[in-house]
């Protein structure tokens, strides 16, 4: 690279892009101001985490069991599940692959101290701040947030409201590990945890109880726990149907995996689970945008992609001298490309995928251009629903990358994705320090946050949305204004 990128001076914030210019405000007098008020941008306000839920206006909602649904079940079941057999082999899965439904296969071999260290690693990353995980609906403006408390807070974007109530359930949502709302049903928000995973059936309309009284809303929770597996650490819903008569049910089937060494596909309907892969320890799942790649890395280093018509399998060879598992990826919007980081790695790795399994390693894109972020500990990796904006956060500064991604099909086979475009930097921290003299709050001094979690909202008009949780609880948002030139 012929010049070095600059980084934001510390008296700076990254408020949004505009056009591929990130903008940076010094103060309210900044004159970039006017520029993006032309542009006709829009500051979001920062929300602040509480540091526990020993909070005067935290109340939490009643959990009612989810009404019986056999009915609805026996219904389906007779002329859906031949389709589910015929077309995707679930139940001929197990034969395939040479396997049973063992009540408990867990053995020591299996259940070692590599994963112990593990699990105890997660859990102490998770319950560092107040909050880690995010997730957003899959159609409207509203996320979900896992509290470090095992408490689950709702937002409204389109009111900029709380959701009144938290979901919690202290005998069975504990240690939270991961969240996802299911795609094509989004009242449902999968929950995992250490021993199962949550099923909350969320009613999203909120309503007034009393005339003056405070708004409220319906939730039940179901709870999946398959005897044996535990220590859930990865989750992904299939995020539709390749076939426009079957994705009605494809897309009920959520895919969960445990560091106790399973994959289980599991199907939410009929309420029943097939294991994948056994004596493997799952680190990390996520589905190609249509579904038809599943991509898993485990805590050996391996990595293992199935396509999903036929349930076949194939490992891939992991560039040297990396035997750490996969630490975060996304996918492009196509599916055919993979960016990924391991654990500990400095740069982002692209794997080319095909429907048919093939797999090319495509060149590593490191932070070289930036004194700042060379380096750095990636962290966790972006990307926004065009496809068309990738972010990078890391684990020891607060700075994010902001990367153009391309379409794999728009390039010469083999060529660099991804073309730097500019460096995030974020808020002050923002927790609450003694009072002076006089009476008033002032912050302490410390070091910017780092950002703990980055998602990009499914849906944002004027280009791309993304959400960022700092480590002393703030959540943040940057607007990415351009115009897709793929359509979304």
């Amino acid at each position: 690279m012929d010049s070095l990128l600059p980084a934001p001076s510390s008296t700076e914030v990254t408020v949004a892009e505009v056009d591929g210019k990130l903008i940076q405000l010094r103060n309210a007098s900044d004159p970039s101001i006017d520029f993006y008020v032309r542009a006709e941008g829009v500051l979001f306000q920062h929300l602040q985490m509480p540091a526990n839920l020993i909070h005067p206006d935290i109340s939490r909602i009643t959990v009612k069991d989810l009404p019986s649904q056999k009915s609805l079940y026996g219904i389906l079941h007779n002329g859906f599940m031949m389709l589910i057999e015929t077309f995707y082999g679930i139940q001929n899965l197990v034969q395939t692959l040479g396997q049973s439904f063992p009540p408990n296969f867990i053995s020591n071999a299996i259940f070692n101290t590599d994963t112990q260290r593990h699990m105890l690693s997660l859990e102490e990353e998770l319950k560092e701040y107040p909050a880690n995980l995010l997730a957003w609906h899959p159609y409207v403006s509203i996320f979900a947030i896992a509290h470090k408390d095992d408490a689950i807070f709702l937002y409204d974007l389109r009111t900029e409201t709380w959701f009144p109530e938290i979901l919690e359930n202290e005998l069975l949502q504990k240690d939270i590990t991961c969240m996802s709302w299911k795609p094509l049903g989004g009242n449902i928000l999968a929950v995992g945890c250490k021993n199962g995973i949550c099923l909350w059936e969320i009613s999203l309309e909120q309503k007034k109880v009393s005339k003056n009284g405070p708004f409220r809303f319906d939730a039940w929770m179901r709870y999946i726990n398959y005897p044996g597996h535990e220590n859930i650490v990865s989750l992904a819903w299939h995020p539709h149907g390749s076939y426009p008569l079957l994705f009605i049910i494809y897309y009920l089937f959520i895919i969960c995996g445990s560091a106790d060494g399973s994959i289980i596909l599991w199907n939410t309907s009929f309420g029943n689970g097939t294991i994948l892969t056994t004596n493997r320890k799952v680190a990390f799942l996520s589905w190609s945008p249509i579904g038809e790649i599943l991509f898993s890395s485990f805590l050996d280093g391996k990595i293992e992609i199935w396509e999903t018509q036929r349930w076949t399998s194939k490992i891939i060879n992991v560039p040297t001298p990396f035997r750490h598992p996969v630490q975060t990826a996304c996918w492009t919007k196509d599916g055919r490309v993979l960016f990924l980081s391991f654990c500990e790695d400095q740069c982002i790795r692209s794997l080319s995928i095909t429907p048919n399994l093939d797999v090319e390693w495509l060149p590593e894109e490191y932070m070289s251009f930036s004194i700042e972020c060379n380096g750095r500990t990636v962290k966790q990796l972006a990307i926004d629903p065009t496809g068309e904006r990738l972010v990078v956060c890391f684990k020891d500064t607060p700075l994010l990358v902001v990367f153009h991604a391309k379409q794999p099909t728009l390039v010469p086979r083999g060529s660099n994705l991804l073309s730097v475009q500019g460096i995030v930097r974020g808020p002050k921290w923002r927790e609450p320090g003694e009072e002076d003299t006089t009476g008033e709050t002032f912050f302490m001094s410390k070091p910017d946050p780092k950002a703990v979690s980055i998602n990009f909202a499914k849906h944002f008009m004027k280009g791309a949305l993304l959400s960022l949780i700092w480590e002393d609880g703030q959540i943040s948002f940057l607007p990415f204004y351009f115009r897709p030139t793929t359509g979304k």
